[in-house]
Formats: C-alpha cells, structure tokens, sequence
C-alpha cells in the first residue's frame, strides 16, 4: 500500500509509478505512430517475427536469470506495475470496439482525415501504442512467471502456470502471427474453377488450392407489402412503420390504415410497366420476378385501388400501385434466409474434397479457412456468382493452445476451490 508521505520514484514503487510507467509506453508509441505512421505487418513476416519471438524470450530469460533479484524487475513482476498495463490496454481495448476499424490494406486516402486516423485508431492493432502496451504486459507476465518458478512448487500452483503461461502464449501468439496471416477473397462462377484471388489491395495472388462451384443456392422470406410516400420511399406510419409478410391468396390485411386484400400472386413473372400502365405475364425462366395483384380500400376513397405490385428483378423494373398523389403499395426486396455454396476444393497434394459452404459454416481445407462471403447481389436469386473469403493463419494453432490452457486454468481453480487458511 502506496504511504502519502512517500515521494514519486522513490523505493519502493507503488501504483503512481506503474500508471507513469505505462502511460510513458502509451506516449512512445504516439510519437512513433505520429513519426513513422502505421506499422506494417508485412514487414515482420516470417522468419523476422519467429527471430523477434525467440530474442524477446531469451531476453526474458536472461533478465530473470542475471537481475531477477534487483528491486526493478521484482517491481515488474508485481501488482503495481500489472494494474495500471492493463487498465490502459483495456482502454485501447475499448477504443478498438468502439471506432470502426479499417482492414490491412486499406489506403491511406480511405482513411478518415482526423487525429484518430493519425493516432491509427482505425487499426488499433497495428498502431504503436497498442502493439508497445502488448509488448509490455507480455514482460510481466512473463517475468511474474518465471518469478514462482523460484518459489517453492506446489500442486496448487498449476492453475497458476495454466493461466498465466496460457495469456502469454495467446497473446504472443497473436502478436506475432498477424504478421503471417492472409485473407483474400475468391469470386468463382457456376462450373467453372479458380484458384486466383484478390487481397485487399487489389492486387492477384494464385492459391495452393482451387475451387469449383458445383452450385449455388439462395432462400429468401415469402415477399412482404408496405405502404410508402410515393415521392421519398418511406414507408407509413413514419412513427412505426407496418408490412405485411405474404401468406397465400385471400387474405387481407390493415397497413397504415388501409385494408389490403391479396388477389392473385404470380411467383414467376414478367412485369411490362410504362408511365400509366402495368402488365404482368407468367414467365417460367431466369430473371423472373415476384408480383402480387392486391385490392386497396379505405373509408374516404372514391373506390377501391387494384393492381401488380412487384419488387422486379435484375430484369424487370419493381412496380408499386399508386393509391393517390402522395401513397403507394409497394414490396421491398426480399430479405435472404440462407445462401450456400456447393463447391469441390482441389489441392496441390491431390486431394479432393467435396462440401457445402454457408454463412458461419466454414470449410478448413489445409491451413485455410474458407468462407461463405457474399454473391452477386444485382442478380440477386438468380446469382450464379459466388464470393469466398479464404484467410490462412499459421499461428492459429499457437493461439488456441493459449486459450485452451487458460480454460484449464479456469476449470483447475474451480475445482480446486479457493487456497483454505490455517488458524
């Protein structure tokens, strides 16, 4: 506990000198982010990061084992310097999920004019204070480690080995791998097989596998109905906009306070709209779009309001049914319920691999993570076009193994209960 009367930097060091400490790291790291911009992770590929690794741990090493009795390095491996590292890596923490952050790659034009964009706020990760604070709490951790290797072992002490070697492993795994991973994205046809892909600068890069688009697949929500300001496409009421999910032929519905009743509806048609007239025709074939012929009515209407409200194709034009000067019934584009891709994966090795690919259900082929990403969204349904992200992470391994050991920490705790105190 820190004594008032103690003056600052004078032995032994409390919490003052470990928020001094950090935040004087935090400031290094501006100045060099305001100097020399952001880091390049390319830069510190492999084999320059796995050098990096292992200087920085036998520096380490050498540090406990030369000094590990001198007042500074015990100050380091102690509570009064591990409080305020991670109260101010949590800060940057924060600011990294709180501000948008811009992939690798992206230029520098792109990047917001401000002093968040100088202080590489936008890629936290990469900027100099992040990266210097990571480095730092990676020296306690590992020096507060090696300090209870000195100490007298106990079964007891597993938990601690788990957690803290557990952190540090993650932690510089994930430090030193960023350098290594690629993430690319593949855009592949119906039928046809590439290989080549794009980073994020655009530039073309060939794969040690390819991939084949056997098909694919996109579910979308039954079409729904709303009711719109015909001038600016908001749609009513403006304080609690209403829609209408379509639910079979007959049925009607109140939206805006109008009663919309369901005539007919064609799943695949043609839609012929000029300035005054719409005609819609069946039409079995690609480019199809949905219609649905609805009656309108409301108390004060004349007579009722009857046409095709479509949302139109990549094809056709969407159709809305103007009910007066200012409303009309229109239908938003459908909303997807799931797309995937059935693909065949071939390797340099030889192997083939058949699967399925959707959102949040990879494919791991290799050291790579295939992703379902995106489609041909003008086509929409119809898209014969599929997007892969592809992302390949060596030291993913390293870093799982952290956190599993972290895990076991947190279970070895749990079971082993809290240290009991003799009287």
């Amino acid at each position: 506990m820190e004594h008032s009367s103690r003056k600052i930097w004078e032995q032994p060091w409390g919490y003052t000198e470990g928020f001094l400490f950090a935040i004087a790291i935090g400031l290094a790291g501006i100045i060099l982010q305001l100097s020399t911009g952001q880091i390049e992770p390319v830069l510190f590929a492999f084999p320059v990061n796995s050098i990096i690794g292992a200087l920085f741990l036998t520096g380490l090493l050498a540090v406990h084992l030369l000094a590990g009795k001198k007042s500074m390095v015990r100050w380091l491996s102690g509570v009064y310097a591990t409080i305020p590292a991670l109260v101010l890596l949590l800060v940057l923490s924060m600011i990294l999920g709180l501000i948008p952050q811009q992939p690798q790659g992206t230029a520098k034009d792109l990047l917001p004019p401000n002093l968040f964009g100088r202080l590489g706020w936008y890629r936290m990760t990469t900027s100099w204070p992040f990266v210097l604070l990571c480095f730092y709490t990676l020296v306690i951790l590992g020096l507060t480690t090696l300090r209870r290797t000195a100490q007298k072992q106990r079964w007891r002490d597993i938990g601690f080995y788990l957690n803290h070697l557990g952190l540090f492993i993650a932690l510089l795994g994930g430090l030193l791998g960023s350098a290594d991973m690629v993430r690319v994205t593949m855009s592949v046809q119906e039928g046809a097989v590439e290989w080549r892909s794009n980073n994020s600068s655009g530039e073309t890069m060939e794969l040690s596998l390819a991939i084949q688009l056997d098909s694919f697949l996109i579910e979308e929500y039954p079409p729904k109905l709303v009711i719109i300001e015909h001038e600016t496409g908001k749609m009513l009421p403006a304080s609690r906009p209403g829609s209408y999910m379509f639910d079979g032929v007959g049925k009607t519905t109140q939206l805006a306070g109008y009663r919309v009743e369901i005539i007919e509806y064609l799943p695949h048609a043609a839609v012929f709209r000029d300035s005054s007239f719409t005609n819609v025709v069946p039409m079995m074939m690609e480019g199809a779009a949905e219609a649905i012929r609805v009656k309108v009515s409301k108390p004060g209407l004349s007579q009722p309001k009857e046409g095709w409200v479509s949302n139109g194709s990549y094809l056709f034009p969407h159709s809305v049914l103007q009910i007066d000067d200012a409303i009309s019934v229109a239908m938003p584009q459908q909303e997807v319920k799931r797309y995937s891709s059935h693909v065949t994966v071939y390797t340099e090795e030889g192997t083939t691999r058949q699967a399925v690919i959707e959102v949040n259900k990879p494919l791991s082929v290799e050291e790579w993570m295939i992703y379902q990403y995106s489609y041909d969204d003008a086509k929409g349904k119809y898209s014969d076009t599929s997007l892969f992200e592809l992302v390949r992470d060596p030291w993913l391994k390293v870093v799982y193994t952290g956190i599993i050991m972290l895990l076991a920490g947190a279970l070895f705790l749990f079971i082993a209960g809290p240290k009991k105190r003799r009287s």
